[in-house]
């Protein structure tokens, strides 16, 4: 599934290159610190997704009403939020950054497929705060730069993975975060026990970053049973969106 988006994208980046001109949208301004949430004292800290659809669950919200949900998420103690904006695949678009902040003085992480540099630059442009890095989708090189321009556009990151064998890739990025995704993108199968599995398996080279634990969340007694286990920051959508969370 990965593989199929990634081919999507792709040719998605070329037309929208043709229409869309970066210098003509771009806000130089510093963007918010997207991780400030790691510094407040609720007792599980999350970022609440937003999102139509995914090819895992298919319709999520049939009734999507993008303001009212980012409403309910900001009222409910929400800081951050992760909107996607990938089309094809989860029915996003990229202006409902910038509508959501229009009503609301929050930070948002634009969940997309990032394979390209120019979409960092329109990342940034849109009104993005901070941006997603799918570490299978990209090599080290791709990583070490893309993260670099977007530290120098004032973006914050969120470098994911699930596979294992990534470990190689991330263990020494630039960054104070990292998620792990107990999806696995190719096969969209989710294992909740995933995310703590790989930070004991490998502590020596994931000890330095605070863990961003993503997808498969239900229950409270999952994200307590996940605290009791040294990690309190979660990514969090369909569960949230459909209310039984």
């Amino acid at each position: 599934m990965l593989d199929q988006i990634i081919k999507t994208k792709r040719d998605k980046i070329n037309i929208l290159k043709e229409h869309y001109v970066i210098n003509d949208h771009l806000d130089l301004k510093p963007t918010k610190f997207f991780y400030t949430l790691l510094e407040t004292s609720n007792i599980y800290k999350i970022i609440g997704e937003i999102k139509k659809a995914s090819p895992s669950a298919g319709i999520i919200k049939e009734d999507f009403d993008l303001l009212s949900l980012a409403n309910d998420y900001a009222s409910s103690g929400i800081g951050n939020l992760s909107v996607l904006t990938e089309e094809d695949y989860f029915l996003g678009k990229y202006e409902y950054i910038s509508q959501i902040k229009e009503i609301l003085d929050i930070k948002i992480l634009q969940k997309d497929f990032i394979i390209d540099e120019w979409q960092i630059y329109h990342a940034k442009s849109i009104g993005a705060d901070c941006i997603l890095l799918i570490s299978e989708a990209l090599t080290k090189a791709e990583i070490n730069l893309f993260i670099k321009i977007a530290k120098d556009q004032g973006l914050d990151v969120l470098l994911e993975f699930h596979n294992e064998d990534e470990i190689t890739k991330i263990a020494d990025v630039e960054l104070d975060v990292i998620g792990i995704n107990n999806r696995n993108l190719h096969t969209l199968k989710t294992d909740i026990n995933h995310c703590l599995h790989i930070r004991d398996k490998y502590t020596d080279q994931l000890s330095r970053f605070n863990i961003v634990a993503e997808s498969g969340f239900g229950k409270k007694s999952e994200l307590e049973m996940y605290k009791t286990n040294g990690i309190d920051l979660f990514l969090i959508g369909e569960s949230l969106l459909k209310g039984t969370l």
